[in-house]
């Protein structure tokens, strides 16, 4: 094979790689507006009874394409409703609590307020913000043309948001009482029963190490 040939080879080679390493730009790819998120639920009190009241926070945003800084999330206004689902750990029984009056609170953050009815689950319960309760017609992406939002896209508790400091897990009515095995697991007694066990098993064994070492009669 010729250098000429060789050297074309080369520079092909070349080219394929670069147009496989440069990423392709997506031109005129709308913005993912339309849709609200929920970032932060959290509930209290966590423990509650039939007939208290619990108070939800959330907080919503939405996104924008900047055409320098990328996608933003921006907090979203206007949000007059939104439906609570509550749901056993355990059983997977649920509870809807729809179109509830939210408040705002600022910076995209809601307060809303649920009474206990006796139907709702009970024990370990989540507490959530159903999917598609949530709608706003004031979300700017443009400075003087509002998007109409939709959201969540799912149902949303603690569990699913990336804030750390919320949590929607909350205990209805009184929590069983640990039997007397869980009580003695979970205490200093396990220690203690171990210890003793040990301590016998090496009497055992220098029992039966004595009884070998002693001669026949």
């Amino acid at each position: 094979m010729s250098s000429m040939n060789v050297r074309s080879l080369a520079i092909v080679f070349v080219i394929v790689l670069l147009v496989a390493v440069v990423p392709a730009r997506v031109v005129g790819q709308g913005p993912p507006t339309g849709t609200l998120w929920v970032t932060y639920v959290n509930a209290t009190p966590t423990t509650t009874n039939t007939g208290d009241k619990l108070e939800i926070v959330f907080r919503v945003v939405y996104f924008c394409c900047d055409p320098y800084l990328g996608t933003i999330g921006k907090p979203a206004d206007g949000i007059k409703t939104a439906s609570f689902l509550l749901v056993s750990v355990l059983t997977q029984q649920s509870k809807e609590y729809p179109d509830v009056p939210v408040f705002p609170t600022g910076n995209g953050e809601y307060r809303a307020e649920i009474q206990i009815a006796q139907d709702d689950p009970t024990g370990r319960v989540w507490a959530y913000v159903e999917g598609n309760s949530l709608h706003s017609s004031s979300c700017f992406c443009d400075v003087n043309t509002p998007v109409g939002a939709v959201g969540p896209p799912g149902n949303t508790a603690s569990e699913q948001t990336y804030d750390v400091s919320d949590l929607s897990l909350i205990q209805i009515g009184a929590p069983p009482s640990p039997s007397p095995l869980s009580q003695l697991l979970q205490g200093n007694e396990l220690l203690l029963v171990l210890l003793a066990a040990v301590v016998l098993l090496l009497l055992a064994i220098s029992l039966l190490a004595r009884r070998k070492g002693k001669p026949a009669k």
